[in-house]
């Protein structure tokens, strides 16, 4: 029953989301005593959402819930920004930071380094392409532990 309603909620957040050029990048569900709580992370395609755009979200996220009535009227809506300093997942992530420094932390080592920084040039499928102090490295997503942008 849980995933069912996880499902509802996530469909009519991305259909709320799309017109307002925001995109998805984490939804949590959790219920505290009879509280149900909803917790999003929102950016735009290219980041840089402001705290007045999660505002309107998140007052457009609550009068969807109110008016389908999938969670009764006991539940809250967070909705925050993910932060120019959290990890980066997913190939849209990287994408949104082609061109910035990035430090990576391999699962495993590559020419006997676990870390690295480097500028992202180009996005693939399976890896990404950085700069590192003029050597151009291919880091592949299974061997990619963790990696922030540098600020």
């Amino acid at each position: 029953m849980f995933e069912e309603l996880t499902h509802k909620i996530h469909d009519l957040i991305m259909s709320s989301l799309e017109p307002m050029s925001s995109e998805l990048i984490e939804l949590n569900i959790k219920q505290r005593a009879k509280t149900f709580v909803v917790g999003l992370l929102v950016d735009r395609p290219q980041g840089g959402i402001t705290i007045d755009e999660c505002s309107a979200i998140n007052k457009h996220i609550v009068r969807e819930l109110e008016r389908m009535r999938l969670l009764g009227e006991n539940f809250e809506v967070d909705v925050a920004s993910p932060g120019v300093d959290r990890p980066l997942k997913t190939c849209r992530d990287f994408e949104r930071v082609r061109g910035r420094c990035v430090r990576f932390h391999l699962r495993g080592p590559l020419d006997h380094k676990l870390e690295y920084a480097g500028i992202i040039r180009e996005v693939k499928d399976t890896a990404v392409v950085i700069d590192a102090r003029g050597q151009m490295m291919e880091l592949n997503f299974d061997n990619i532990h963790k990696a922030v942008q540098v600020l």
